[in-house]
């Protein structure tokens, strides 16, 4: 009996255990799906900076993701992109007719303004009196971090997103986009840019009141899970 397969694309920056509740939620349906999480793909933190991750390597982590989404093993395909994950998504379900559905979640598809979004940042967490204590010590280490990244790897990044916007345009499968209300990367016209030039009608714009964090903002974060996972096995009800 064949499964189906769940695809789930990190972003940048992270260790990728923001996304391992959305994770472990999907994963305990394994008699019909299987989840294939590769946590850190090319551009993730290790250790302290950005490794230099030029578009050949993210060719490199496309195809080889590709040849496991084109195996015949599997029934149904559910692509999920979170952050610049979200564009590495995008460009998949472009290359390959054997994704059934995408779901980009706070999709970075340009170069952000990093002063700004630092700045945004370190507001926040100077500010805020309702972020937990896992959020604080993620933020706090998020931007020091970041504040150190090669300018070369800035660079690599920049070459990335020209690489990706001719994929962002054409996507013909139902889609569903997490958009942040408060995100500090993701600009609301991001959202209008790939509406625009989708080619499928099953499309949704789900709003939610959080970060760019999201998944480290305990107010919305069951509701994204439950709203993803209905969206996926929506079908199969």
């Amino acid at each position: 009996m064949k499964k189906n397969l769940i695809v789930i694309i990190n972003g940048a920056g992270t260790t990728g255990n923001e996304l391992r509740s959305l994770y472990k939620r999907l994963k305990k349906d394994e008699e019909d799906y299987f989840v294939y999480y590769p946590g850190i793909m090319p551009g993730g933190f290790i250790n302290d900076y950005f490794p230099k991750s030029n578009v050949k390597r993210f060719k490199v982590f496309i195809d080889e993701t590709l040849e496991l989404i084109d195996d015949p093993y599997f029934d149904k395909v559910y692509l999920i992109g979170y952050s610049l994950g979200a564009s590495t998504a995008a460009v998949m379900a472009q290359k390959s007719n054997n994704i059934d559905k995408l779901i980009l979640i706070s999709p970075i598809v340009k170069n952000p303004n990093f002063r700004k979004f630092i700045k945004g940042l370190t507001s926040s967490l100077t500010h805020s009196k309702k972020l937990t204590r896992i959020e604080r010590i993620f933020y706090g280490e998020f931007i020091r971090r970041i504040r150190i990244i090669p300018k070369i790897n800035i660079f690599h990044l920049q070459v990335y997103f020209f690489f990706i916007k001719k994929y962002l345009k054409g996507i013909d499968k139902p889609t569903l986009i997490i958009e942040t209300t408060r995100d500090e990367l993701v600009k609301e016209k991001s959202i209008d840019f790939i509406e625009k030039h989708m080619e499928n009608d099953e499309f949704e714009r789900y709003k939610v009141e959080s970060s760019h964090f999201l998944f480290f903002d305990r107010n919305v974060r069951d509701d994204v899970i439950e709203k993803i996972e209905d969206f996926i096995k929506e079908d199969d009800k």
